[in-house]
């Protein structure tokens, strides 16, 4: 079947065909949905004079620039938050998306009192805008990256202790690696808002429930049951999860259900209720109760691997872990994807790959299950 040349003004030589058998309403609405967007856009540019985009009380703004709001404005499903990234109103990011819906034609958002909605047409559009702003990203990125040396101020947070054990070890050689950039290390147990408080890169462990960062993850943190061979002697191993709760635990505050320990083993997860004397928030001061002989205890093998080595503490349900979580470099989406961030991110998934160094310590030590 011959294609039929769905022409888009102010696309200079390129055509997009659109077959017969590509004509079903999905394709026909994207077809429509963008054609009428780079359509509206041309007109637009030519009324202005010149191709140069016109000037209102939004201020300038490319279509690349509309597309960041638009997105901006789904991943919170908020207009004022969407309006404090880029330093506009809410009403100022309300009015540019009516705009922008009027150029094309199309409704792409619903609006009630309580929420916002992406109509068929949005979703599409959307998914579409992604994927555009993703590209020219990741295009710009590379150009950056072949051109320009990492350079300026890398403001870098990471908790604590693993700032101090691993991060520590790795500032004076990425600073020889790279002459001209200055690093600037933030490490803290808060939670630190990257946006807010001009963090350029964070070390992260756990799970990462923010939308607005990107994150890529660099290895597993594989977090296992121990306990002091004093412990022990007192009382014997637990040969099952379900044994745990007959033991003295150690209560991580952090986790979700501090008190509902979820382990993964061959056979699956299961759910055990645990209780104990002492709870903390910090993993430094459960390890030294741990070594201290008052219980079993959840031990992150990036902090506790030396202490295994020595024996100090051993591990306890071999085979069995806290759901796995990761070790993971986030960025704020909003930002371009500079080249000092680039090259920061590569550096430490140079670092921390599977198997780390501290879990390669310990093969025959600990079981550790595999990394998925």
């Amino acid at each position: 079947m011959d294609p039929t040349p769905l022409m888009i003004p102010g696309v200079t030589g390129i055509q997009v065909e659109v077959t017969r058998l590509l004509r079903s309403p999905k394709a026909l609405i994207i077809a429509s949905v963008f054609s009428s967007f780079m359509t509206c856009n041309h007109q637009w540019k030519q009324r202005s004079g010149n191709g140069k985009a016109m000037t209102s009380q939004f201020g300038s703004l490319s279509e690349t620039s509309e597309l960041r709001v638009l997105v901006s404005v789904i991943a919170h499903g908020s207009f004022a938050k969407a309006a404090d990234e880029h330093q506009m109103t809410p009403s100022g990011v309300s009015k540019l998306i009516t705009r922008l819906e009027d150029r094309l034609g199309a409704r792409l958002l619903q609006r009630t009192t309580r929420r916002l909605s992406l109509t068929e047409a949005g979703s599409i559009f959307h998914s579409r805008a992604l994927r555009l702003l993703h590209d020219l990203s990741e295009a710009e990125a590379e150009i950056s990256a072949n051109n320009l040396q990492p350079r300026g101020v890398l403001r870098l947070s990471a908790p604590m202790p693993f700032g101090t054990m691993h991060l520590a070890p790795l500032i004076p050689k990425m600073a020889k690696l790279f002459p001209e950039l200055t690093i600037d290390v933030v490490l803290t147990n808060r939670f630190v808002d990257l946006v807010d408080e001009g963090i350029d890169l964070a070390i992260r462990l756990g799970v990462l429930p923010d939308s607005r960062l990107i994150a890529r993850r660099l290895c597993a943190n594989h977090r296992i049951l121990i306990a002091s061979p004093s412990y022990l002697k007192k009382r014997p191993a637990p040969k099952t999860p379900a044994d745990l709760a007959k033991h003295e635990c150690l209560i991580f505050t952090s986790l979700a259900d501090p008190r509902d320990w979820r382990l993964l083993g061959k056979s699956g997860s299961v759910v055990v209720a645990v209780d104990g004397r002492i709870a903390s928030n910090n993993a430094e001061v459960l390890f030294e109760a741990i070594k201290a002989g008052h219980g079993i205890g959840l031990g992150a093998t990036y902090l506790v691997h030396e202490a295994l080595k020595r024996g100090q503490v051993v591990q306890v349900l071999p085979g069995h872990e806290f759901g796995q979580s990761g070790v993971f470099a986030v960025y704020p989406s909003a930002r371009q994807l500079s080249s000092k961030v680039r090259a920061a991110i590569d550096f430490f998934a140079a670092a921390f790959k599977d198997p780390t160094s501290w879990d390669r310590q310990l093969g025959g030590v600990v079981k550790l299950l595999p990394v998925r």
